[in-house]
């Protein structure tokens, strides 16, 4: 009888935890999408496809350390550099680790290289917790879920440079 009992309580079981697993791909392919339409502008230097993937009031650091607010201003500085200084640029990105923060908030590290840089990009290290960037850029994306898309509502970008006591 026990086991007539259990049977029924553990299809239960999987199935609501197979839901919440395919749930979490979903959520989890969605963010990567969001970040290919952002990375796909930066390509085809289309502004207003990279700004697709920001919050309106998007906080994004850069790595002169200059802080750009709001989506509005950020589209218009993307639009400048890309006509300008960054007219050949060319990222491939990465997403390294996503941590779900919430189950409308996550943590994003991406990191960026140029396509044409062989050695470029995130290495390990004889560290395990320690990784580093060779030539490239890594990005923190704060993404969250606002009606119903992920877009980034901060993003800080650093760009490695060599450690001054070396």
């Amino acid at each position: 009888m026990k086991r007539l009992v259990l049977i029924p309580v553990l299809l239960v079981v999987t199935a609501v935890w197979s839901n919440g697993q395919s749930a979490a791909a979903d959520e989890e392919r969605a963010i990567r999408q969001t970040l290919a339409t952002f990375y796909e502008g930066w390509n085809t230097h289309d502004a207003d496809m990279m700004v697709s993937a920001y919050a309106e009031d998007i906080d994004h650091i850069d790595v002169f350390g200059e802080w750009q607010m709001g989506k509005a201003r950020m589209r218009d500085e993307l639009a400048t550099i890309h006509k300008g200084p960054l007219r050949n640029s060319a990222k491939r990105h990465v997403v390294e680790k996503i941590r779900w923060l919430t189950a409308e908030i996550a943590v994003v590290q991406v990191s960026s290289v140029d396509p044409k840089d062989a050695g470029a990009g995130l290495h390990p290290t004889s560290d395990e917790r320690l990784r580093v960037i060779t030539r490239g850029n890594l990005g923190t994306y704060v993404m969250q879920k606002q009606n119903g898309r992920w877009v980034a509502v901060s993003f800080t970008n650093v760009a490695p440079h060599p450690k001054p006591w070396k």
